[in-house]
């Protein structure tokens, strides 16, 4: 009889206070630091603004559990084929939604609308 699984395989977790990216990748959490900047190694395009440092793939952390310590990622486990490309779109996906929230003008409070509206009157 065949298995099925019901959570998916690439699931974005958190971004921590410290900068971190989580990423569980099947049944481990990999974490890496990365800034919205556009990073070498990591990103395709350059679309303008700054750069970041390239991307060391050995910087990236691997937690076994949920509740484990972080240990830094094995030669091994970064050399599956399947690695980098989940791993990149779960926190590209992540960095997109976050620069576009930066790039949206902040929205009138609702004292300033109505500040608004009474002066055209």
């Amino acid at each position: 009889m065949k298995k099925t699984f019901t959570t998916p395989f690439r699931q974005f977790l958190i971004k921590d206070q410290e900068g971190f990216y989580h990423v569980r990748l099947g049944p481990k959490i990999y974490m890496a630091k990365l800034t919205l900047d556009y990073t070498p190694d990591f990103d395709k395009e350059f679309t303008g603004g700054k750069r970041a440092q390239p991307f060391n793939w050995y910087s990236v952390l691997v937690k076994d559990s949920q509740d484990s310590e972080p240990r830094p990622i094995t030669t091994d486990e970064l050399s599956k084929k399947w690695f980098k490309p989940e791993f990149k779109g779960g926190v590209n996906y992540h960095r997109a939604i976050e620069q576009k929230n930066r790039t949206q003008p902040q929205r009138y409070s609702a004292e300033q609308r109505i500040a608004y509206k009474n002066s055209r009157y």
